[in-house]
């Protein structure tokens, strides 16, 4: 029955074509990616190259985000994802014919593949609300969550084994192919028009940003996650000096504690949504985020590696619980002719806030120590939710809210 529940959204053509197409370019972007960070460390031999292409990627996502995030408003969402697609399959095959030996081009291509990824991000997400009812909406966010995780958990090893053996090349080749035929699904899809008007972009683009601080559901659902995110992700970047430096487990213990976060975060999904029928959205995002800080805290107060491994299943269980409802109000207080700009906003807002994170995370720990690190970290992701409950909690999107 659970299970059924899940895959329900299923039952809408449109939403199934996305979903899939979301599943093959994402198979194709976890071999990318270890490909990509291969190929910067094996020619330059030097972190900082990786560095520089990880913070490129960074700051297209979150600069570029947000300027571009009016196109998914103005224009039709399927031709946009479309063109992401195409735009980024013929991006990585210039990578192997003709910029591995090249870090400044390398680093430009990762770039203009962050800003493309963040067009058909604001694209998909807005449209998702177009193509299944509110009543399954929860599902589809769902399953759109566990594409993403399906692909951690089932293709990064792969990938690192690709790569080892047959050299990034291949690897990029299968990249470009997976935006091909994605694009290919993508094109199944019914037309996603836009619903906003054509007036001055600069305009449109500041009238995109102004609900995220004026509109109390999205102010307090976004100004949460970041502080979450930005606090949370210290785990991410602490994540090796934990496993090796206090639990004593070496790389494949940090191996063991990814992967069972990672699949927490699959089963989390069978969890979250009969919860969410029982309960609000807005209950389960601060029950599950809430409940996550304790967790990280936990990992520092408790530094053994079976509570660490149950620590960080229920980590990835509740990463899912917070998620999804989160996506679900996000979608459904914005107004439908700003969704894409607000979607866009809302994934450069958590970029920055895990980029802040990351930067948080190398300052404090040669200070504090890892172990203080991480249960500080936790206790201010709880306290953050504990501001918002104290405040009143996340206003139910209301049908004005809805209708625009």
């Amino acid at each position: 029955m659970i299970g059924q529940l899940m895959w329900s959204a299923l039952r809408y053509a449109g939403f199934r074509w996305l979903f899939i197409s979301s599943l093959i370019s994402l198979v194709g972007s976890k071999i990318h990616r270890i490909a990509l960070l291969f190929v910067a460390y094996q020619e330059t031999q030097n972190a900082v190259w990786v560095s520089l292409i990880l913070g490129a990627q960074f700051l297209a996502s979150a600069v570029l985000g947000p300027l571009l995030g009016p196109l998914a408003d103005r224009y039709d969402r399927r031709a946009l994802m479309v063109l992401s697609d195409l735009a980024r399959a013929l991006l990585v095959a210039f990578i192997p014919l003709f910029a591995i030996g090249s870090m400044p081009l390398l680093m430009v291509i990762a770039f203009l593949m962050a800003a493309f990824e963040s067009v058909h991000y604001s694209a998909s997400n807005s449209a998702i609300p177009d193509m299944v009812p509110e009543s399954e909406l929860d599902e589809a966010n769902g399953l759109m969550t566990f594409v993403s995780r399906f692909a951690d958990v089932a293709f990064v090893a792969l990938a690192g084994v690709l790569v080892a053996n047959v050299g990034p090349a291949p690897a990029f080749w299968i990249d470009a192919t997976s935006y091909l035929i994605a694009a290919g699904f993508l094109s199944l899809l019914p037309q996603l028009s836009g619903k906003a008007g054509r007036g001055n972009y600069f305009a449109a683009v500041a009238e995109g940003l102004r609900p995220l601080w004026q509109n109390p559901t999205l102010s307090r659902t976004i100004g949460t996650l970041a502080l979450a995110a930005a606090f949370g992700s210290v785990e991410a970047a602490l994540g090796i000096v934990y496993a090796v430096g206090a639990l004593k487990i070496g790389v494949q213990g940090f191996g063991v504690l990814e992967a069972l976060m990672a699949g927490g975060a699959i089963l989390g999904l069978f969890i979250t949504m009969p919860l969410i029928k029982r309960l609000s959205r807005e209950t389960v995002f601060l029950l599950g985020l809430g409940t996550w800080g304790l967790f990280l805290a936990s990992t520092g107060l408790f530094p053994f590696p079976i509570w660490a491994g149950m620590a960080m299943a229920a980590l990835g269980i509740l990463n899912t619980m917070f998620i999804v409802p989160a996506r679900s109000i996000i979608q459904l207080a914005a107004p439908p002719e700003l969704r894409g700009r607000i979607m866009a906003a809302f994934g450069a807002t958590m970029q920055s806030a895990v980029l802040m994170g990351t930067f948080l995370a190398g300052v404090l720990e040669p200070r504090l120590g890892v172990l203080s690190v991480l249960t500080l970290s936790g206790f201010a992701v709880s306290l953050a939710v504990l501001v918002v409950l104290l405040r009143g909690g996340i206003p139910h999107p209301s049908s004005e809210a809805k209708t625009g």
